[in-house]
């Protein structure tokens, strides 16, 4: 699986969780409609829900 090791160099459509399927652009798109913490993040685009990215992810984080 190919992945980018700087997560603020990878491109929007990259997978940032695993669990869930949540792309940085997700991440990046809640974050221009309001999303101002963690939490409004994860409610808004699912991530994170499952716990399991550190286990799914290549970054192993």
């Amino acid at each position: 699986m190919l992945f980018t090791e700087d997560i603020l160099m990878a491109p929007s459509s990259e997978m940032v969780c695993y669990c869930s399927k949540v792309s940085k652009g997700q991440i990046l798109a809640a974050i221009q409609e309001g999303a101002r913490s963690l939490d409004a993040i994860k409610t808004t685009t699912g991530a994170c829900s499952m716990g399991k990215c550190k286990e799914l992810s290549p970054r192993k984080r």
